[in-house]
């Protein structure tokens, strides 16, 4: 009798957890398939082009309403999976400026690495969709403009907060289910930026590693790595921009 009971207890919660398992992968699909379909969109637009930008931040928008609305019929928001004002500014931001020293780091020890392996590869990350920024002082802007809302923001929300988030709920039965939500949504980060070839992806699935690190270790402050990410996008337009890169 204690076991049957025993049986009748445990059914519900099993049931409870499958249900939470589902409904993460729903919310997972509901948030990429804008991103998705824009995407191939946009890259047969050609990448670098305007119109191909406009849609990629579409894209980006669409996808952090999906998951928005994923976030609210969970019962959850923004604010509990990063978005929360900080205790302190000035420390969020030293870290920020730390998270993007290390990322320069990383990217320059996994390039070195990646190309310095016969047959691996022998360019480094492709970037030359943004070969139009060099001295087109409109596009720059427009461009900075991007790296501090869509962009930053919207790869910070969506690849960070939002799949680690959903992914540990998916893996919920594992001791390791954020490290594997962590390594997961690194490699989708990573395959989001295919058009950079194969040294671009594993450079951004390192940095996917490098800030979802960051992001756990401060307590889940996504503001740390928007910061980071935002300056780093800076950096890179400012250098092609000025011909330096």
């Amino acid at each position: 009798m204690i076991n049957n009971n025993s049986i009748l207890v445990r059914e519900p919660t099993s049931g409870k957890s499958t249900m939470k398992i589902f409904r993460a992968l729903q919310g997972i699909l509901v948030g990429l398939v804008p991103f998705l379909v824009l995407g191939v969109i946009a890259h047969r637009l050609g990448t670098g082009t305007m119109p191909s930008d406009v849609l990629i931040t579409l894209a980006y928008a669409l996808s952090i309403a999906a998951a928005s609305v994923v976030l609210y019929r969970q019962g959850t928001g923004w604010r509990q999976i990063g978005l929360a004002r900080p205790k302190s500014w000035p420390r969020t931001v030293l870290l920020a400026i730390a998270t993007l020293v290390m990322l320069f780091l990383v990217i320059n020890v996994v390039q070195w690495i990646a190309l310095s392996q016969p047959g691996l590869a022998t360019q480094p990350a492709d970037v030359s969709r943004f070969n139009p920024l060099e001295g087109n002082l409109p596009l720059l802007l427009f461009y900075l403009l991007l790296a501090w809302t869509t962009i930053t923001f919207g790869e910070e929300m969506f690849f960070r907060a939002f799949l680690i988030s959903q992914l540990e709920i998916v893996f919920q039965n594992t001791k390791v289910a954020t490290v594997l939500a962590v390594l997961v949504s690194s490699i989708t980060f990573g395959l989001a930026h295919y058009q950079e070839g194969p040294v671009g992806i594993v450079e951004t699935f390192a940095m996917g590693l490098l800030f979802g690190a960051v992001y756990l270790g401060t307590g889940r402050n996504l503001w740390v790595t928007i910061i980071a990410h935002g300056l780093a996008n800076t950096l890179r337009f400012v250098f092609v921009f000025a011909g330096a890169a």
